[in-house]
């Protein structure tokens, strides 16, 4: 109830005095309040599943992001080395197989059965690099043995990329991945037909460096001489007197040739055809792989530079008179030859 002053009169409000005073309904507000408590944590819940999924995806797309880059980079090294024309094709097809190795240990299918396979395209690569290190002992043919090992390496790369659409067929999560693997696999294409096209050029140039990094010999005197009592040489052309057959000559230069010890072979031919040798175990493999009898050797340090040396045979039985031949061979080939006469 309440009262009001006004020129010292006392008011009495009785506006308020039938009205019912107003309750609160407390069960209606608690649930209200509950309500409004799931709301907040069903919120707080799917934003931290929301943001959980934002982080999946964000490490998802580096993973992508950071195996594309890997294939790219693994491509550019492929184009390098494609232009890497007119220097030892040994070492071009060998590295093609150390990169195709490579990317088939990166590859990985969505099955047992293309993981198999995968597996035995990398045991193949793996045991022509073995036949490809194996042949540089075989100097003839090891040009032939590159270019065989080039045309299986083609293969493999074919196989290769069917492996790389399939397994990018069954990943169409990335498409700017497979996009750009498709360019870079068409460029590569057209980098192998045009290093296909200088392939002659390249063989015939193999054949000239072959033939100029063989040494000549020069300068020949071949004789027949006399061992004296005193452990001395003289000369002599009576075949019936002769001790020994003792050939000298040059070792030329040559900058292309390989440094190192290298076997010369003295071949003896008598006026009958016959080969003057100590041992019938006494043979040489000539270049085209022929066996021949040599009559005696000496091993020389050839350092590139000329070199001059003397070749002795000691003979074992009484000479005829007539013309003779001394061919002197290394690592398989003639290089010089030379005449002389006994009586």
């Amino acid at each position: 109830m309440s009262e009001e002053e006004e020129g010292g009169k006392t008011f009495i409000d009785t506006s308020m005095r039938d009205k019912k005073p107003t309750t609160v309904d407390q069960p209606e507000g608690k649930k209200r309040d509950g309500l409004y408590i799931v709301i907040i944590i069903l919120l707080l819940l799917g934003g931290g599943y929301m943001g959980y999924v934002l982080s999946e995806k964000n490490k998802d797309l580096n993973q992508c992001t950071n195996d594309r880059q890997a294939i790219e980079n693994e491509m550019a090294d492929l184009n390098d080395m494609m232009y890497d024309q007119g220097l030892d094709r040994g070492e071009d097809v060998k590295k093609n197989l150390e990169n195709m190795l490579t990317m088939y240990e990166r590859m990985e299918g969505d099955n047992q059965a293309m993981n198999d396979s995968i597996a035995i395209q990398r045991d193949k690569i793996k045991t022509l690099m073995e036949d490809l290190e194996k042949s540089k002992g075989d100097k003839r043919h090891y040009m032939s043995k590159v270019y065989k090992l080039e045309k299986e390496t083609e293969t493999l790369r074919s196989i290769m990329k069917d492996y790389i659409r399939t397994i990018d067929s069954l990943n169409t999560a990335n498409g700017v991945l497979t996009e750009n693997l498709n360019m870079t696999l068409a460029d590569l294409e057209k980098m192998t037909e045009s290093r296909n096209s200088f392939q002659n050029e390249a063989e015939e140039l193999g054949d000239k460096v072959n033939k100029g990094s063989k040494l000549n010999a020069f300068g020949f005197l071949t004789e027949g001489i006399r061992e004296k009592g005193s452990g001395a040489y003289k000369e002599n052309n009576r075949a019936s007197r002769c001790t020994h057959i003792r050939s000298c000559f040059t070792l030329g230069d040559n900058a292309i040739a390989s440094a190192g010890n290298k076997t010369v072979y003295m071949r003896v031919i008598t006026p009958g055809g016959s080969v003057l040798s100590s041992s019938n175990s006494n043979t040489l493999k000539t270049e085209s792989g022929q066996s021949l009898l040599y009559s005696d050797k000496k091993l020389v340090n050839y350092q590139n530079k000329a070199v001059d040396l003397c070749i002795f045979h000691e003979l074992s039985v009484e000479l005829e008179g007539g013309n003779y031949l001394a061919e002197i061979y290394c690592e398989g080939v003639k290089i010089g030859s030379d005449s002389f006469v006994l009586k």
